[in-house]
């Protein structure tokens, strides 16, 4: 009986011990590096090293503040005044990595004292930005950190990756997958990450983003047209932007009649008040600079649903009325442009090089107000 009873809980001991294993990280060497859970390891990595000694400030976000700040000029002010800002931005970041990177900060850089929180008005709709984001925050979460991520990012039963919300082996399991095909191209790959890009330094340098949208123009969502007639070699990479903006317009909701009539979708009520109690939590020794990011005047006029940028307003603007968090609302920052943007964008959701430059020199003065020189 007892060796019947050994050898049916040999299995789940085994099973127990993979899982906790993974969860503490046993994987991380070997992650693919361009995958989201391989930048979250190289950036860990990068915020654990020795030349990093000290660290004040960061940049947290998605793709918009990744490539629509100037990181580089942002680090320089910092500098100047004797003090580090490190851009910990990264695709496809929302709240829910927000939150965990913030925790794993807390836990193990407590030098930093404040920073900047990025995103647009579109990322107050929703908690979470479906469950590919738990491959990104995988890397800096830690077991006692599941209830809060199980709050947020809800688990489906035809939907393997939401797994990863309470299993780490079903976080890895992909990537195990993909390691196990090819292991050598692997290898090679971290190998070359390891050699350009786990410095510190890439805490601090601006990513390439060059050509603007003007062939295309930015104020309606006729651009997409443009996109298909055209023989841009950007064109597919646009194309498949344009299917995600369509998809999204058919099923706009019209979200200021809604708030006129207290009849908004539970799930927005439930992102307000998970974004507003997540803000609420933050231990910055100065209130996070929530920034909304600039957008192309197309999201507002055919994408968004109505109301959209007054609903983020209302979720933040009594946060910032409490002095919990400092509020810039750069959401139309190029819509009064004669080009209407065209020239600060290269493809519909991103910044080029020009208009992070343009934007962050206006954002400036006021971040030397509210960080860099608070007290």
């Amino acid at each position: 009986m007892l060796r019947k009873l050994l050898v049916l809980s040999a299995p789940i001991a085994l099973l127990l011990l993979l899982e906790a294993m993974f969860a503490a990280g046993v994987w991380e060497p070997l992650s693919q590096p361009a995958s989201h859970a391989g930048t979250s390891v190289r950036l860990k990595r990068a915020l654990g090293n020795a030349e990093l000694p000290r660290l004040d400030y960061v940049t947290l976000g998605s793709s918009r503040p990744a490539y629509g700040l100037d990181h580089a000029l942002l680090a320089a002010t910092a500098r100047g005044m004797g003090r580090v800002h490190a851009d910990l931005s990264m695709p496809g970041s929302h709240w829910s990595t927000i939150g965990i990177v913030s925790r794993w900060l807390e836990r193990h850089r407590s030098d930093v004292r404040g920073g900047i929180i990025a995103l647009s008005v579109q990322d107050l709709q929703y908690a979470n930005n479906g469950s590919y984001e738990l491959g990104i925050l995988q890397p800096f979460r830690r077991i006692d950190d599941t209830p809060w991520i199980a709050q947020r990012i809800p688990v489906k039963r035809n939907d393997l990756e939401s797994y990863a919300v309470w299993s780490a082996l079903f976080g890895w399991r992909d990537d195990i997958r993909e390691f196990a095909q090819a292991p050598y191209r692997r290898l090679a790959g971290i190998q070359w990450y390891a050699a350009h890009r786990t410095s510190p330094q890439s805490l601090f340098d601006n990513p390439d983003s060059s050509g603007d949208m003007c062939a295309f123009g930015l104020a309606t969502l006729d651009a997409c047209d443009r996109v298909e007639a055209s023989t841009d070699p950007r064109r597919d990479s646009l194309a498949r932007q344009c299917r995600e903006l369509r998809s999204r317009a058919g099923d706009r909701i019209d979200i200021d009649a809604g708030m006129r009539q207290s009849s908004l979708p539970p799930s927005m009520l439930r992102a307000r008040d998970l974004v507003r109690a997540q803000l609420r939590a933050m231990r910055w020794a100065i209130a996070p600079v929530v920034v909304l990011m600039p957008m192309p005047p197309l999201w507002q006029r055919d994408v968004l649903g109505r109301g959209q940028h007054e609903w983020a307003l209302s979720v933040l603007q009594p946060l910032a009325d409490e002095g919990r968090i400092q509020l810039v609302d750069a959401t139309d920052f190029f819509a009064g442009e004669a080009d209407g943007g065209c020239s600060a964008f290269f493809d519909f959701y991103h910044q080029n090089a020009s208009g992070r430059e343009r934007f962050t020199h206006w954002l400036l003065p006021q971040l030397q107000h509210m960080l860099y020189r608070a007290q």
